[in-house]
């Protein structure tokens, strides 16, 4: 397998547009209310602490790739299961992220267009930069990063200057108890978007300066948190918390009623912009990820035509049980976060920590009485 390397900006990037990019847009949860912003508060202390956990397996392994890294955990006849339903779950996720972005562009701006329409040209584009390789995603994933806080911020500007912009509707705070919040948090804010970043233990073997990462990576999760709370803030101030939630796309719909003087309006069609570019970088960091796994559990070398297995692969698990935007949401909060996300990224990753933590520390004591 060819060596590549990722600087930290790089990685950092990745990072921040993968935990941003259709969280934003289409994940935004108001199931606590006005009391929303400190659920979010909340999970920013989990991601670092979960990420940091990720981290430090890879880094007590001597940063040894995914596959090498399962034998170490897990043996090689288990390790090589895990890593086959760990490419399936990379996968899956990459075509519920296309999903997204595909049910947004036929309900918003192709109403009544079949999803393909979307969809397939999007995944053309994800497989040609899984071809090119992680290093050109995420020197794509540094330039997109700028361009969408720029969109960000002129949108938050526009939203809380304008008339719409109540600042009423963010209080009272704390009126509805710490369950809301705790059913917020758990199961789904522990594990979109932070507990995706479970992808990263393939990809941080790659990267060039790990020391240095390892002293910045809070930086992305810091600064995507607080995204997402501004982001809720705003939607809050113009939607109204009660209502927020009954939209698809809130975050949509509360730019598409700001206006000014009557004729700059329809500023929601920036908020496509930033699922075209947060969304691209996610489909393609998880389908990288399968390529990676696969190519390592079969001991082969990348080829191009890898890919297009993987996006037949990818377009094929999308149309599972997501005939429409609602049972869309329904599987994507219901089902997912309990029989894919909580298994895959907590119970194999704390037992494979164990595995890891357990067998370097028998090794230090055997060098020590050595």
């Amino acid at each position: 397998m060819n060596k590549v390397s990722m600087s930290t900006l790089e990685v950092c990037s990745m990072m921040l547009l993968f935990l941003t990019g259709s969280t934003i847009v289409v994940g935004l949860n108001f199931t606590a209310m006005e009391d929303s912003i400190w659920a979010v508060a909340m999970e920013i202390g989990f991601g670092i602490i979960l990420f940091y956990f990720y981290l430090l397996i890879v880094k007590k392994s001597s940063w040894k790739e995914f596959v090498p890294l399962l034998q170490m955990g897990f043996g090689s006849f288990l390790a090589k299961i895990i890593a086959f339903i760990f490419s399936f779950y990379f996968l899956y996720i990459a075509a519920r992220v296309m999903n997204d972005f595909a049910f947004f562009t036929t309900q918003i701006l192709y109403p009544d267009a079949p999803n393909w329409i979307a969809s397939v040209p999007f995944l053309l584009i994800v497989g040609y930069s899984v071809m090119l390789g992680i290093e050109a995603i995420a020197r794509s994933a540094v330039i997109m990063t700028f361009f969408s806080f720029l969109i960000l911020v002129i949108l938050w500007l526009l939203g809380f200057f304008s008339e719409e912009f109540q600042a009423r509707y963010l209080l009272p705070l704390f009126s509805h108890g710490w369950k809301p919040i705790r059913t917020m948090i758990f199961p789904t804010g522990l594990t979109f978007p932070y507990g995706e970043l479970v992808v990263f233990l393939v990809l941080l073997p790659f990267t060039a300066q790990k020391e240095k990462l390892q002293k910045v990576v809070w930086i992305p999760i810091v600064t995507a948190g607080v995204i997402i709370m501004i982001t809720m803030e705003l939607v809050i101030g113009i939607l109204h918390a009660p209502f927020a939630n009954t939209y698809y796309f809130p975050f949509v719909k509360a730019m598409e009623l700001v206006t000014y003087l009557g004729i700059i309006e329809h500023m929601e069609i920036f908020t496509y912009l930033l699922l075209i570019g947060g969304g691209f970088i996610k489909v393609s960091v998880f389908m990288y990820a399968a390529r990676v796994v696969l190519t390592q559990l079969f001991k082969m070398k990348q080829k191009n035509w890898h890919v297009f297995l993987l996006m037949a692969a990818v377009y094929l698990l999308s149309l599972h049980r997501s005939r429409d935007i609602a049972e869309h949401l329904y599987v994507g909060l219901k089902l997912v976060p309990y029989y894919l996300h909580i298994p895959i990224q907590f119970v194999l990753p704390f037992l494979l920590g164990v595995v890891v933590f357990w067998k370097t520390r028998k090794g230090k004591g055997e060098q020590r009485s050595g």
